[in-house]
């Protein structure tokens, strides 16, 4: 009987060493798969579980990866290589990053990964990089600007949301993988409606409904509503919201007064005009507003999930809901992806990073850590994927997915957008009229 095993065992080793040398050889490049577990069984005289035995210790060495329901990878066994991802702050934050590579580096020891942080402006994306995490708006940005090309195309995956796909798609390829995403929503403290004996918001919510219910709550000694109105998230959901966007005719905007688009425009002067409900509040941003929510001393606010990574550590009780609408449900969705720089010197380890960061696997560390939503569908599933710290109502983004939108929608090029909101802000402090502000739009904004 041990001679039998010990026969088994020495196969087993031939099996490891013909396998290593036919890696080192590159019979089998880093990213390629070996062939099946029953292949190999017949090729080298083994059990199955012997090969299974064979195959983890080359695991355990280094090098391969068990991809599971795949099968074995050939891992990289390659010179030290550096790799730098470029993004603004809050991408590291919302996409986990810095745990996330640290999780890499654990499978692929040769690769460094280093990342850049730069503010967010139009040529952001110039800085050196192997990797880029940007999110919609800027890509589209970068569509504009005619360079989209500085990003290779990476494969399209089924798991992802197909949506989120489309809004990184330029022309016929996909130009920057999906990772995370998040709606903007309702955020609410709990403890002021009760106090109040106010019912809870709910996606039925129209405008006119928050404003009474911030009236009341404001009467209590908490200001209803507010968020803060130059975030490019929060002040173009009115203009959304109200079904259209901007239509152009002979190159130039055409007059939208007397439309639903200007209807959206007035509410929002409304709601920033009304002292019963609105603070006259100085805020210099998102973080502003959110502090004197989480305070106390704001009762709701506009905010969106990857925002939320912001109120970890909080003890209030809050919870989200969808945003009140004016004639059907709309809310701006937000949503990050990271694209190979076609420049890079490592195009096949920036590739092999992307990847990882829309693996199943990573995906998965995502939701269990931060508030956004894994654009990898099968993420959400299980218990373990589970994040305690999740509002209550953390999961109807499932069924607000046919109200998401982007600055797109606005039918506007992004080049255009400060102009636009320049003069929006002239007429929401009563500074010009419609009239004016359609005069002003319209010798100003011209097709491209």
């Amino acid at each position: 009987m041990k001679k039998k095993a010990d026969e088994f065992k020495k196969l087993m080793d031939e099996m490891i060493q013909a396998l290593k040398h036919e890696i080192s050889t590159g019979r089998y490049e880093a990213l390629q798969y070996l062939p099946s577990e029953k292949m190999l069984a017949e090729r080298f005289g083994l059990s199955n579980n012997s090969v299974r035995k064979g195959l983890d210790t080359l695991v355990e060495e280094g090098w391969i990866d068990k991809i599971p329901r795949v099968g074995n990878r050939v891992r990289f066994r390659t010179a030290p290589v550096a790799l730098t991802v470029l993004c603004n702050p809050n991408s590291v934050r919302d996409v986990y990053l810095e745990a996330l590579l640290a999780d890499f580096r654990t499978s692929y020891p040769s690769i460094t990964v280093t990342i850049r942080t730069v503010d967010d402006n139009p040529g952001f994306a110039e800085a050196p990089n192997d990797v880029l995490l940007l999110n919609e708006y800027q890509f589209r940005a970068m569509v504009e600007r005619e360079r989209a090309g500085m990003l290779e195309s990476v494969p399209a995956k089924e798991e992802i949301y197909p949506f989120l796909r489309d809004w990184f798609t330029h022309g016929e390829r996909l130009a920057a993988q999906p990772l995370v995403f998040g709606p903007v929503v309702l955020c609410y403290n709990k403890n002021h409606f009760v106090e109040c004996g106010l019912q809870e918001p709910n996606g039925g919510w129209r405008w006119s409904d928050l404003m009474l219910h911030a009236r009341k709550l404001t009467e209590s000694g908490h200001y209803g509503f507010c968020f803060h109105l130059p975030a490019l998230n929060r002040w173009p959901l009115f203009l959304l919201q109200s079904g259209e966007g901007f239509q152009w005719e002979n190159g130039r905007i055409r007059d939208f007064r007397g439309t639903r688009l200007m209807e959206g425009i007035r509410l929002c002067k409304e709601i920033i005009h009304n002292r019963n409900v609105f603070p006259l509040y100085w805020s210099e941003g998102n973080n502003d507003i959110n502090q004197m929510f989480l305070d106390g001393k704001l009762s709701m606010v506009l905010t969106s999930y990857l925002g939320l990574n912001e109120w970890k550590q909080t003890s209030l009780d809050y919870d989200v809901s969808p945003v009140p609408f004016i004639a059907e449900p709309r809310t701006m969705a937000i949503a990050i992806a990271a694209g190979v720089n076609a420049d890079s010197k490592h195009k096949q380890e920036a590739h092999l990073l992307v990847d990882y960061l829309s693996s199943r696997h990573a995906q998965r560390m995502i939701r269990r850590h931060t508030f956004g939503v894994p654009a990898f569908r099968d993420a959400h599933s299980g218990a373990e994927s589970g994040n305690p710290q999740l509002p209550s109502r953390h999961s109807l983004y499932r069924e607000m997915l046919f109200s998401y939108r982007t600055h797109r929608d606005l039918n506007i090029p992004v080049t255009m957008i400060a102009s636009l909101f320049r003069e929006l802000k002239a007429y929401w402090a009563d500074m010009i009229d419609e009239d004016e502000l359609w005069e002003r739009l319209r010798t100003q904004l011209t097709e491209p």
